[in-house]
């Protein structure tokens, strides 16, 4: 006696046993009901859902001697029939191998007869979306006005390949993949009725790698059963199929979310060697951190609907630990790997650096965060408060090595106010009014030794506070010279440039030096490279002692994690500071 295999003992025999599909079943069921059935059908989606099982349910309710009815008895002649593949009057075509006009036009003159012993004579058409354009517009005329005692049901998984002449004269049913849980509970009865035992991880594996396909399903729980002799669990299904253990891959998840890349690499060569695709990985992480992300954002199931109970607790458990930028950030830089992975003869060595770079990357602060401990140095600045106070409110998460001597200068120029009492520069000239005190962010610098850079910088604050659009061509400018009466500043770029000697630029910015040095300060942008600093500090002192110096930046900006995180997600490079370019290299 010959084996029936699973998928065909237990195809559904009447709609309410379709898995996952109400939206369509109910609508067929309700438009048999009603006396509203059309003469033509598309049912589309996946391989494996039920696409041609819901098309010979529909052939034997519409055929079915106690019929129509949405309910089909399964026991008169013409269920037994249409259900056994043998039944005249519903004709099943494959579409991959008619795809002729001929083969077209002979269905064409067949239908205009009448049915042998049904009611409706039911032209079911399988992977429809195989036939050649000559056969469809042959079928046109046909499709559009059939007989009425002629019903078309057309099945394929590529609706996007059939003629759009065609998809506008029938009612298309988009058929979706089946939910990992009712996969689960459809292969339990499976177990139940066939009296074997299983375990629900080994289960959620068979779903899993069923891939929203019942078919799909139903055939590696066949293969299962033949290798472990009925007894369905985690390490049976891993062995017989040749998966990986689900609890690997959130090893190597843990391994990233506690950043520690060497685990991660280790892990990842495991799996590799254990059979498991470079590619499959990185699909798998990535649906991983989706659902990392969905435990974070909500408490409620729905979201993690697709993920069987013992693993649902894993997933927010790993989801406590970590903020949702870096879940995000994460996410981000495995779709950039898996577009890579696409391209490359290296699959392996990607998504090992990928892990690395994962593994390696440093929290992110969150921008109200990083805005609130701004905040709260600038007040502590404004305020002369102790550098340590100051120092304390701002602390990063991944501080670098070494702080750049641009910030040691301002904590040392801070404790030298505080030690000292408040008294005037020597070279600065009373005010005659009160300057505004949301400008002073030091005292009036003296001018002599190595304070131009400090009073630069100090000036630099000023101009922020007040104009944030003329900060940045500042900041990327040079200061010449500095003096009682005027401020020399040296531009590269042209569009700075233009934007600093523009009349309202150049009156705001005099107004502001003004107000900061306590007295007026005639402000002279000149058009240059840095390069230019020395020799115009040589040949044209303007007052002893004036050195041309480049402004530093605070910190560099390769080593800032938020500029890192750009530069992860966006791509692109930090460029370097002119003062570090060879002489005469182009930009």
């Amino acid at each position: 006696m010959s084996y029936l295999v699973l998928a065909r003992k237990w195809r559904p025999q009447t709609f309410a046993e379709v898995v996952g599909q109400e939206h369509v079943t109910r609508t067929l069921r309700n438009a048999i009901i009603s006396g509203r059935v059309a003469h033509a059908f598309l049912f589309t989606g996946p391989r494996g859902v039920g696409k041609t099982t819901t098309a010979r349910l529909l052939a034997k309710a519409l055929n079915c001697e106690k019929g129509p009815t949405p309910d089909p008895c399964n026991v008169c002649s013409n269920c037994t029939e249409i259900a056994a593949g043998t039944a005249l009057d519903v004709l099943e075509i494959d579409g991959a191998s008619h795809t002729g006009v001929d083969n077209i036009r002979d269905l064409t003159d067949g239908v205009q007869y009448r049915p042998v012993k049904s009611r409706y004579r039911v032209i079911i058409i399988d992977e429809v979306h195989m036939l050649s354009n000559a056969a469809f517009n042959a079928l046109l005329k046909t499709l559009e006005e059939p007989p009425p005692h002629v019903k078309f049901i057309f099945a394929t998984t590529e609706s996007q390949k059939i003629l759009p002449t065609i998809l506008s004269r029938c009612q298309r049913y988009d058929f979706k993949r089946i939910p990992l849980r009712a996969l689960m509970q459809r292969l339990r009865e499976i177990v139940q009725h066939e009296g074997l035992t299983a375990d629900e991880i080994g289960l959620a594996l068979l779903a899993r790698e069923a891939d929203g396909g019942l078919r799909d399903a139903q055939s590696l729980l066949d293969q299962v059963i033949a290798w472990s002799g009925g007894r369905i669990t985690e390490q049976a299904v891993k062995d017989a199929l040749g998966v990986a253990d689900r609890q690997a891959l959130f090893r190597v998840v843990e391994a990233v979310l506690a950043r520690t890349p060497a685990q991660a690499v280790q892990l990842a060569g495991d799996l590799y060697q254990y059979g498991y695709d470079p590619r499959r990985l990185c699909r798998d992480l990535l649906e991983h951190f989706r659902h990392l992300v969905a435990a974070k954002i909500s408490a409620e199931p729905v979201l993690l609907g697709d993920l069987p109970d013992h693993e649902v607790t894993i997933v927010r458990q790993q989801a406590e630990g970590c903020s949702l930028e870096d879940l995000q950030r994460f996410f981000t830089l495995l779709l950039h790997t898996d577009e890579e992975l696409s391209k490359t003869a290296h699959p392996q060595l990607v998504i090992e650096m990928a892990l690395v770079k994962l593994a390696s990357q440093p929290p992110i602060v969150p921008i109200e965060e990083a805005l609130a401990r701004l905040e709260s140095l600038q007040k502590a600045l404004l305020g002369h408060a102790p550098a340590q106070t100051a120092a304390a409110q701002v602390v990063q998460p991944n501080p670098p090595a070494a702080s750049s001597s641009a910030s040691l200068r301002a904590a040392a120029r801070i404790q030298r106010e505080d030690r000292s009492p408040a008294s005037p520069s020597p070279l600065a000239n009373p005010p005659t009014s009160t300057p505004d005190p949301a400008l002073r962010t030091i005292p009036a610098p003296a001018i002599a030794g190595g304070d131009e850079l400090e009073a630069w910088e100090g000036f630099l604050r000023a101009v922020r506070r007040e104009k944030i659009s003329l900060f940045f061509p500042l900041k990327s400018a040079v200061l010449l010279a500095l003096t009682q009466t005027a401020l020399r500043i040296g531009v590269e770029k042209d569009l700075y440039f233009r934007e600093l000697n523009r009349k309202e630029s150049r009156s705001l910015l005099e107004d502001i030096a003004r107000r900061f040095f306590g007295r007026s300060i005639a402000i002279d942008i000149t058009k240059g490279r840095p390069e230019m600093a020395a020799s115009v500090a040589a040949t044209e002192p303007l007052a002893a002692n004036t050195p041309a110096v480049q402004v530093e930046q605070e910190q560099p900006a390769a080593a800032d994690p938020l500029v890192q995180t750009v530069l992860d997600v966006l791509g692109g490079e930090v460029q370097g500071t002119r003062s570090h370019r060879p002489s005469g290299e182009p930009r």
